[in-house]
């Protein structure tokens, strides 16, 4: 299994990255062409369908980067690439935990009026190219030090 953590680390992050592009493309691009009210409506309906996909990819991604980190202890620049992509995956975390998800959670309860429906997802979207942008520094992060685990090791 510690052979393939690496693997799950750099898969998963990247697979994170591919559900960030469909979220923010395709379903934002999406949201933002409807009226607030009826996006509120369809949010209720669309938002949970994505939020299993998304901790079934996450999850390992984290998981297998605190392990990484953990098993790479004196090799220090192995560690600290493994490290910098577990605080991108960290920072992601706390964008999605302080502003989208209780946004989210609004947006359900239709509890916005059209206006600042509007401005909270406009914003949504700009807090999501973010955190999206934080998880490709965490991909090329995890390569990195998967990288420098090959040169270390030959």
């Amino acid at each position: 299994m510690k052979k393939a953590l690496p693997y799950i680390a750099i898969i998963g992050t990247s697979a994170f990255i591919g559900n960030l592009l469909v979220i923010g493309l395709g379903f934002g691009g999406y949201w933002q062409t409807l009226e607030p009210m009826e996006f509120m409506r369809q949010f209720e309906i669309q938002f949970p369908l994505l939020l299993a996909p998304t901790m079934g990819i996450l999850l390992p991604a984290i998981i297998a980067t605190v392990a990484m980190v953990v098993n790479t202890k004196g090799q220090r620049a192995v560690r600290k690439n493994w490290t910098i992509a577990l605080i991108c995956l960290m920072i992601t975390c706390t964008i999605t935990s302080v502003y989208h998800l209780p946004t989210n959670f609004g947006f359900m309860d239709i509890k916005y009026s059209e206006e600042v429906a509007s401005g909270k997802l406009n914003l949504w979207l700009v807090l999501h190219w973010v955190r999206s942008m934080f998880v490709v520094v965490a991909a090329i992060f995890s390569v990195n030090a998967f990288n420098s685990s090959l040169i270390q090791n030959n």
